[in-house]
């Protein structure tokens, strides 16, 4: 049997655990830099586990990040990024979220809001994502156990709100880092731990 939900024409996994696949997922943030550009950054260090229930809406989502897996290109913005003035990520070395609520959408089948709170900078605050279920498809390395469902999300965020600084005032006006986060997301949940694997091909 297929491990989707195929009841009444929803999409999506079938109940049980299914494991965030890190080779497959971007966790992509996109910022204000020096006032008038923007920088594309992502964290590359990731694991979660989503719940799914037989109401969909029951199910959970919990997700670890580590904010030292945070990467724009450029080793020495990434280091202050990673500094005090910003993430400080001796001192908050993960960020998280833990879902509180599933929403169902109109906008088309397998929308939905996915509420949240998350923790960053050690400050958590209620967050909201715009999601979609976009497809599903056999393991590549192991199709004939493997299954993965893929999603893609957005929000936006306030540094403020987390208590993460913006580095200060550029001479020109403005920041040095715009207070406005744009969060993107593109996730595969498949029903195999991942770590086994990661640990095969040297990835942990």
């Amino acid at each position: 049997m297929r491990p989707a939900m195929e009841n009444d024409g929803a999409r999506g996994p079938a109940p049980g655990t299914w494991y965030l696949d890190p080779l497959h997922s971007s966790l992509i943030f996109v910022a204000r830099y020096l006032r008038y550009g923007r920088v594309q950054g992502t964290f590359g260090d990731a694991s979660g586990v989503a719940m799914v229930t037989e109401d969909p809406t029951d199910s959970k989502v919990d997700v670890t990040i580590q904010a030292a897996s945070l990467n724009t290109g450029v080793t020495a913005r990434d280091d202050h990024l990673r500094s005090a003035d910003f993430l400080d990520v001796e001192r908050y070395p993960e960020l998280r979220f833990v879902s509180t609520g599933i929403e169902p959408t109109r906008r088309g089948h397998g929308s939905f809001l996915l509420h949240g709170d998350l923790t960053i900078h050690g400050t958590t605050r209620p967050v909201t994502l715009d999601g979609r279920w976009v497809g599903e498809a056999p393991d590549y390395v192991n199709p004939d156990q493997g299954y993965g469902h893929f999603f893609a999300a957005t929000t936006e965020l306030r540094l403020a709100d987390f208590g993460v600084g913006d580095g200060g005032a550029v001479p020109w006006g403005g920041r040095l880092v715009g207070d406005t986060v744009d969060v993107v997301l593109e996730v595969r949940l498949q029903n195999l731990d991942p770590l086994p694997f990661l640990r095969e091909i040297g990835h942990v």
